[in-house]
């Protein structure tokens, strides 16, 4: 008999599932549950085709019922909900939602792909027509159709993660008025805060109106329009609101089947398998292994679903390839900068119980000398003593996704911070440096590690400039643009001559613009008997940070752009 396969779930885990099962085994039974309208669609593409950067919807559906039918004789049955599971007697309740009656099948083997839900918080007003979630094709053309025919001039979003950023994006392109709030202290919670300053920056740039560290505590309805309550005490109007403060993992149905489920979402082992050996799940509604942390977590990617997709698929057909965790690499787009991020940042490593060490350095993407390079701000953090990668945050216009790729890939690999001085990375003028950011990043990590240099992060700046002599090595013209309070401006190449005006039982802090020189002058000071450190990062690190309390006097905007090493 033919093996009987049910897949619920027809978009990212599930079809790379049904599909990969299909080119495993030609007679096998494949049935694939959808209970939406569309299958086999990237929804990660519809902030986008909502801003019009994707012209059409129909860009966003890879294959349609009847294609997968003809090209893998899958049965896709679309408008079908699964309802339970009773794995004692391996069927499945099914809700054909178009003509409402219900019936049952029976299976050898189920993979769930359930997907995850936009959360839709417990706040009065909640439930007014104005209020709409961005997730999929049915999602977008509600969105579109409310904003055309109600003529909305102004959105509010609440959240600033993926999907609120790349909201954010698209509907300014569409003419509206953004704003947006964020309950935490920044947007893009896997960046640090002041990395995520950065986009906060870029954000403002393009006239979205952010509210951080405010919750929404109720929405009110204001004749077309709705008030939106904060718990500031500010009320923000808006005609259209998009919720994205994140999704929650579909895990009921396997819940009430008796299979066991995590903090997160469902329970898993390498194969994908659940509880029972006979039913697997994959995608968002997983709980899988961080690499870093060694903790099941949930992670809601593309990516990942489409892989463990194949690895269920490959284990019930008898060839045992393990799914060997995330390490949580991921990249969004911010108007015109990229941020992204490998691993985890330096203070959700703190949360973990880390102690570690980060170095912050600005190279630019390819050579400086080459007409239109662009800075990158990259933030490796890594283990004290081994220098064990632990995670790395990016964010500038180009080259950024290149380099977070690479030191995901070595997260993977149990690299360390002195690997990356040697990685061998293609090099021509257009596209990199001789000394990449990568191995930039290596140089000044491992210098640390070695006793070459010794750090002082800018949060902890603000605590020494009274009691350190601080010494800025630009030039006069930089330093007269801003600098550190209490600093002195001593040129580097006057550091050599102007070390007698300097005192031996006073520490310095050394810094330039985004630290090179700054070193330079560490180990001019360090041989000469000084206690020295440099500011990681340099002044840039400050003045993008947002740490105002170390800029005397304020900086002009266009003014920044200007300093470089």
């Amino acid at each position: 008999m033919p093996l009987s396969i049910i897949i619920v779930g027809g978009v990212a885990g599930g079809m790379s599932a049904a599909t990969r099962a299909r080119r495993l085994d030609e007679n096998a039974s494949i049935t694939v549950l959808e209970r939406g309208s569309f299958v086999s669609y990237a929804n990660c593409g519809v902030p986008y085709a909502l801003g019009g950067v994707i012209d059409s919807d129909k860009n966003l559906v890879l294959q349609t019922e009847a294609s997968l039918e003809a090209r893998f004789n899958i049965d896709i049955r679309l408008l079908s909900e699964l309802v339970e599971v009773d794995p004692q007697t391996r069927r499945v309740n099914i809700h054909d939602l178009q003509s409402d009656n219900f019936y049952k099948m029976s299976y050898d083997k189920l993979i769930l792909a359930q997907g995850a839900q936009s959360v839709i918080p417990a706040i009065p007003g909640m439930g007014l027509a104005q209020i709409l979630t961005l997730q999929t094709i049915p999602d977008l053309q509600k969105i579109r159709e409310f904003i055309s025919k109600t003529s909305c001039k102004r959105a509010a979003i609440i959240g600033g993660g993926f999907i609120g950023l790349e909201a954010a994006e698209n509907i300014r392109k569409l003419g509206l008025d953004v704003c947006m709030v964020e309950s935490s202290s920044h947007v893009f919670p896997p960046f640090d805060d002041d990395f995520a300053n950065i986009i906060h920056r870029e954000l403002e740039s393009h006239q979205v109106h952010l509210f951080t560290n405010q919750k929404v505590t109720e929405i009110l309805e204001d004749r077309s329009s709705v008030k939106i309550q904060l718990s500031g005490g500010e009320t923000v109007s808006a005609d259209v609101v998009i919720v994205a403060i994140g999704v929650r993992a579909r895990f009921q149905i396997a819940e009430s089947a008796g299979l066991r489920v995590g903090r997160s979402g469902v329970t898993v082992n390498i194969f994908m398998q659940t509880s029972d050996p006979d039913i697997y799940a994959v995608g968002d509604m997983v709980e899988v292994e961080n690499r870093i942390s060694h903790q099941a977590t949930s992670l809601a990617l593309g990516g990942p679903a489409n892989r463990q997709g194949r690895i269920a698929a490959d284990h019930i057909f008898g060839i045992p390839t393990p799914y060997r965790g995330n390490v949580g690499t991921c990249v969004c787009q911010v108007f015109n900068l990229t941020a992204a991020t490998t691993g985890f940042s330096v203070q959700r490593l703190e949360n973990l119980g880390f102690r570690p060490l980060w170095v912050t350095v600005h190279p630019p993407d390819h050579a400086s000398y080459y007409p239109s390079a662009s800075p990158i701000t990259l933030r490796v953090a890594f283990e004290p003593g081994t220098g064990r990668l632990l995670g790395a945050q990016a964010v500038g216009e180009t080259g950024v996704d290149k380099r977070i790729d690479v030191i995901s890939i070595a997260l993977q690999a149990n690299m360390s911070i002195f690997d990356l001085e040697h990685v061998e990375l293609s090099y021509a003028p257009p596209y990199g440096s001789a000394k990449d950011p990568i191995n930039m990043a290596g140089f000044v990590g491992s210098n640390l590690l070695r006793g070459l240099v010794e750090i002082v992060h800018p949060k902890a700046a603000s605590h020494l400039t009274a009691s350190w002599q601080v010494i800025d090595v630009r030039s006069p013209d930089e330093f007269s643009r801003g600098h550190v309070p209490c600093a002195r401006n001593i040129p580097l190449d006057q550091v050599r001559q102007n070390i007698q005006h300097l005192r031996k039982e006073c520490p310095v802090l050394v810094y330039c613009w985004v630290g090179y020189r700054g070193y330079i002058a560490y180990r001019i000071l360090r041989q000469a008997g000084f206690k020295v450190a440099n500011l990681d990062g340099g002044f840039k690190s400050i003045v993008q940070g947002g740490f105002a309390d170390l800029i005397s006097p304020a900086i002009p905007e266009a003014q920044v752009v200007k300093c470089r090493d």
